[in-house]
């Protein structure tokens, strides 16, 4: 009974005793597909760890240490000796100093969050330029795995909104010039009356001038009026004679 008893134990826990054998998953946890293959990816732990820690915010505000990413099928796959098979990664985040058995279940539905945001927006540079369009998936698996957000996140809240705003200034900045220069338009120019005035006042000076002005190349005849002569019928008196 013993000897039974030992060869049960033997059997359940040598998967764990080998190395490279992957740890038996959480209710929660992430699987992520890179472009990359394990050769590539196996070179990257650190510098993963790393990028991702500084990501996940305490409540205190302060990020996770590196050491509570715990990924699951890494020692598994690495080294990896010209291994072409792309990495499908399965993590999760653990409490602080604790093993893998102790799932930080909020830390890891947060890390999911951020990374599904970066993937679905391609802002893979966000999470380290390595990692620039080398994230083909990212996915939230186990019995405690958060619903896939479908809605917009609120930083896309915010760009939307900015968006909105910076529209309806333009629209009102449009109908603002639209409307002024429609005004501007109708509005008569003072100088232009000013310089109309002028001129109507200048053609009625020059109008003036020559009537005041003979023209020096009319002639002009003047002819002296006929003379009549007057003349009286006198009676004729018959001639005196002195004696």
């Amino acid at each position: 009974m013993a000897f039974l008893s030992l060869v049960f134990v033997v059997l359940v826990c040598a998967p764990y005793l080998v190395t490279g054998a992957a740890k038996p998953l959480p209710s929660v946890y992430i699987q992520m597909d890179f472009k990359f293959t394990w050769s590539e990816f196996c070179l990257l732990e650190t510098y993963f760890k790393t990028k991702l820690a500084d990501m996940i915010l305490q409540d205190n505000g302060q990020p996770i240490n590196a050491s509570q990413i715990y990924l699951n099928n890494f020692d598994e796959n690495c080294p990896a000796k010209n291994n072409v098979d792309k990495a499908s990664l399965l993590f999760y985040v653990i409490t602080p100093g604790g093993t893998f058995q102790d799932v930080d279940k909020d830390m890891t539905k947060q890390a999911f969050k951020i990374l599904h945001y970066l993937v679905e927006n391609q802002l893979g540079r966000t999470f380290g330029p390595l990692f620039q369009l080398k994230i083909t998936k990212v996915e939230a698996k186990g019995n405690d795995a958060p619903p896939k957000p479908t809605g917009f996140t609120e930083m896309e809240r915010t760009y939307i909104a900015i968006g909105i705003a910076v529209g309806i200034l333009a629209i009102i900045v449009c109908i603002l010039t639209l409307v002024f220069l429609t005004k501007r338009k109708s509005k008569p120019n003072p100088n232009s009356r000013r310089k109309h005035t002028h001129e109507v006042i200048g053609e009625e000076n020059k109008l003036e001038f020559v009537e005041s002005e003979p023209n020096a190349n009319v002639n002009v005849s003047y002819e002296e009026p006929p003379t009549t002569e007057t003349r009286f019928n006198v009676p004729e008196q018959p001639a005196t004679i002195k004696l």
